[in-house]
C-alpha cells in the first residue's frame, strides 16, 4: 500500500506535514516533482491507483488477444486530410 504525504525538506532532513504511521528506520522512497522550466523531466506526473480486483481486469485487458476494428482499420489505411496530396496543401 502506497501512503502520499506532504513533507518540508529543512537541515538535510524531509520532515513530514502530518503524523506518518511508520515504523522507525523504515526505509521509503522520496519523489521529487521536477520544476517548471526544468529538462530532465515533466513538471507534473500522475499516478493511477487501482483496487485489487480493477488491476486484474487491466491486467487482463491488457493480455488478450488484439481485436480487429474495421472503423480504426480504416481511419488507419486511407488517406486523410493532413497527408498532403489535397487541396489544403497547396
Amino acid at each position: 500500500m502506497s501512503t502520499r504525504l506532504e513533507a518540508v525538506y529543512e537541515n538535510g532532513v524531509f520532515r513530514p506535514l502530518q503524523p506518518v504511521q511508520l515504523p522507525e528506520h523504515q526505509r521509503v522512497t522520496v519523489t521529487v516533482p521536477a520544476e517548471p522550466g526544468d529538462s530532465s523531466g515533466p513538471a507534473e506526473s500522475v499516478q493511477f491507483v487501482l483496487p485489487a480486483d480493477r488491476w486484474q481486469l487491466f491486467c487482463d485487458a491488457l493480455d488478450a488477444p488484439p481485436r480487429d476494428v474495421p472503423a480504426l482499420r480504416k481511419l488507419l489505411t486511407e488517406e486523410g486530410l493532413f497527408d498532403g496530396r489535397g487541396s489544403a496543401a497547396r
